[in-house]
Order: C-alpha cells, then sequence, then structure tokens
C-alpha cells in the first residue's frame, strides 16, 4: 500500500510541477504582449497628437479663408484676378 501513495504522490508532483511551469510561462508571454501593446499605444498616442496639431493648422486656414481680405489677397496673387471697376497698369519696361 505504500508503493501505491507514493506512485500517486509523485504523479500529483509532477502535476503541480507542470501546471507551475504553465503558468510561469503564461505569465511572461502575457508581460511581452503588454509591453508590445504599450509600445503600439504610445505610438498611435503620438500619432493622435500630430494629428491634432495638423488639424489645429487646417481649421486656422479654414478660418483665415473666410476672411473676406483673405480671400481677395489670394485671389490677386494667385490668380492674378481683380475687381471690375479696377485699373491695371503693367510695366514693359523691364524695370521695376
Amino acid at each position: 500500500m505504500k508503493r501505491k501513495k507514493s506512485k500517486v504522490n509523485r504523479i500529483v508532483n509532477v502535476a503541480i510541477v507542470a501546471m507551475c511551469c504553465y503558468l510561469a510561462g503564461s505569465c511572461v508571454v502575457l508581460f511581452m504582449d503588454q509591453a508590445a501593446l504599450k509600445s503600439k499605444t504610445e505610438a498611435v498616442n503620438q500619432q493622435c497628437e500630430e494629428q491634432k496639431i495638423l488639424n489645429d493648422e487646417m481649421q486656422g486656414l479654414i478660418d483665415q479663408g473666410s476672411d473676406k481680405e483673405f480671400i481677395v489677397k489670394m485671389a490677386r496673387e494667385k490668380l492674378g484676378l481683380i475687381f471690375p471697376d479696377e485699373r491695371v497698369f503693367f510695366n514693359t519696361s523691364g524695370n521695376q
């Protein structure tokens, strides 16, 4: 009868050691996954901040674009447009 208990104890001990190894391995894998996700989260947060800055710049351009003076300035400079009652003189001598 002593032999049976010894065999059962040995099986239980092996099972406990195997379970401890499995749990330790699982913990290592979870910590690695956590570190990877933390890194990914930081990268996404950085992209979010960059996008917010870009959005603020774009909003500034939109706000500027709704100002009549800015629109007139851009129409004159970029498109060469003038008002109907306006006279434009060009210097053809080459000297400014």
